[in-house]
């Protein structure tokens, strides 16, 4: 459609939320950061900073355009992805430039493992098994290294906190942040850090594969589990240009464009040693479900409407990722959990009216950056950008991160969260709104100890 569209529900963030006044003008804030992913030789063998780095790597090349991996030595890829059998060959795929010194142009520098200080901008990820989050300095040493999860929430907020420097048109300084993954909406206790031994889902219907069913399957693919697993994989649509930027499976270059996103995933999950079972059409409620389909689906739909159907079409668990749309919420995370087709009252707030949605509409439509971007797409273009949602990578790494563990908490025979609120500027103050009774029966696991 325009110079404009491949990057779009990214730059919404800044030209919706009025931090910049034309689409142009937030191209090139974006443009002008340059980030190091540093992994030490300490973490380059570990899932956890394989994870983390491929995850800040894909999804920085994402928002900026570009990233740089600094690595001394290359290392083996632990997780079975379709993008290479070493670290150094997956991160080019997902679009990196590799490099065994940090570059003296790099704006912002993430820090993994241990690795020399460097003077401009620069975070370190920290986790502890199920713990996860970032450390200005690496004062506070790295744990547990063997849970991928973790690694994959530590690279999101990293990048997370580079995108709040560019939201803001300077600089900001980064702060200490961690979660429990295991527990989330628990304090944070550093003797705390989650189970060794669990049991991971071993089959999975997975409704919906844009943004965040992508990024469930991203987290899927880190867990190095042995044995039978069965996803099944559901989606109408195709992808197209703009799910480059918001798509952690979808890879620089035009190879995925029109395939259908049901196979997408496919290619990832059979790599990762998932038999799969694909359906390409949506979801009306009219799949009568039977005894050896998967007892939890993992829902990342956009649109309310499909998930109240959803929601009460009788899986024994429901697990419902969704995130703000607007350019003030969009890395506000809420994961509600569904039993057996019952979802509690007032679980989902109304529908916007249709005229309440007009009107935002119309609001963004006279703004500047829609006025100047009139000039470029048109009357019909530029109403299709004012109603597509903000979207950004990270976000959606993080919450397939999140998604996960509490799938994993019930496969593990424990009780997940009935509505979780996480805000990624500040996820240790996410909000529980009661917890679902844990399953009394096996739901079909594999065993995994880390």
């Amino acid at each position: 459609m325009s110079q404009f569209w491949k990057r779009s529900r990214v730059t919404k963030a800044l030209t919706d939320g009025g931090r910049a006044g034309s689409f142009e003008e937030a191209e090139a804030r974006l443009n002008a950061v340059r980030v190091d992913v540093v992994l030490g030789p300490d973490q380059a063998v570990t899932v956890a900073g394989q994870a983390a780095a491929l995850t800040a790597v894909a999804t920085a090349r994402k928002c900026f355009g570009r990233v740089t991996l600094v690595l001394e030595n290359d290392a083996r890829l632990l997780a079975g992805l379709p993008i290479g059998d070493t670290v150094s060959a997956a991160a080019q795929r997902l679009g990196a430039r590799i490099d065994t010194q940090a570059s003296k142009l790099a704006t912002h520098t993430i820090r993994i493992g241990h690795v020399p200080e460097v003077s401009n901008w620069s975070v370190c990820c920290w986790w502890d098994r199920w713990l996860a989050g970032t450390r200005v300095f690496d004062d506070d040493p790295l744990g547990d290294s063997r849970h991928p999860l973790a690694g994959i929430f530590a690279g999101a907020i990293a990048v997370r906190q580079i995108f709040a420097c560019v939201l803001a048109g300077r600089d900001i300084r980064p702060r200490d942040t961690a979660v429990s993954l295991w527990t989330p909406w628990e304090p944070l206790k550093m003797d705390k850090i989650g189970p060794e031994r669990f049991d991971v889902p071993d089959k999975l219907w997975l409704l919906g594969l844009g943004h965040l069913g992508q990024a469930f399957v991203w987290n899927l693919c880190f867990l190095s589990v042995e044995g039978e697993r069965l996803a099944v994989l559901q989606d109408d649509q195709t992808i197209s240009e703009e799910n480059e930027a918001t798509s952690l499976l979808v890879l620089p270059g035009d190879e995925e464009l029109d395939e259908k996103k049901v196979r997408v995933a496919d290619v990832w999950l059979k790599r990762a040693g998932w038999d799969t079972s694909l359906i390409e059409r949506r979801h009306v409620g009219d799949i009568a479900l039977v005894d050896d389909d998967p007892p939890i689906l993992l829902s990342g739909l956009d649109r309310l409407k499909p998930r109240l159907v959803l929601a009460k079409h009788g899986f024994p668990y429901m697990i419902d990722a969704g995130i703000g749309h607007g350019p003030g919420d969009f890395e506000g995370i809420q994961v509600r959990t569904i039993v057996s087709g019952k979802p509690p009252e007032n679980l989902w707030g109304a529908p916007a009216r249709a005229e309440v949605a007009d009107e935002a509409t119309k609001s963004l439509l006279n703004r500047p950056a829609y006025q100047e971007l009139e000039q470029h797409v048109g009357e019909c273009g530029k109403v299709s950008f004012a109603e597509a949602s903000v979207a950004v990578p990270f976000v959606g790494a993080a919450t397939g991160a999140i998604v996960i563990a509490q799938a994993i908490r019930l496969a593990s025979l424990q009780a997940a969260p009935i509505f979780l609120q996480v805000e990624l500027g500040a996820p240790e103050m996410a909000t529980l709104g009661g917890l679902v009774e844990a399953p009394q029966v096996n739901l079909g696991s594999l065993s995994m100890r880390l």
